[in-house]
């Protein structure tokens, strides 16, 4: 009965391996991810947003979006108080 218990587990081993051999999580990623442009909704949002022409966003500016101003610090990635026209659409492409 131990011998046969030994066979099981060295059947499913060998199937976990080779399973694994064929199936790679690094190649389906690498050929699933394309480039994500911002969409044109998500600049003209940005511009109807930007009240002052700045190319920025306050969280003044935002109030009017509840969602972009509940994640304002979120979307800010490089913490300076203001959201660029790149942390928009990093965000927005999420």
């Amino acid at each position: 009965m131990k011998n046969i218990s030994l066979i099981k587990v060295t059947l499913v081993v060998v199937a976990t391996a080779l399973a694994s051999s064929l199936v790679s999580a690094k190649d389906v990623v690498a050929e699933s991810i394309s480039v994500i442009k911002p969409s044109a909704a998500s600049i003209i949002q940005f511009e109807q947003l930007d009240l002052d022409k700045n190319s920025l966003l306050s969280l003044v500016e935002t109030e009017k979006n509840t969602l972009i101003h509940d994640a304002f610090t979120t979307i800010d990635l490089n913490s300076d108080a203001t959201i660029s026209k790149d942390e928009f659409a990093k965000y927005i492409t999420k």
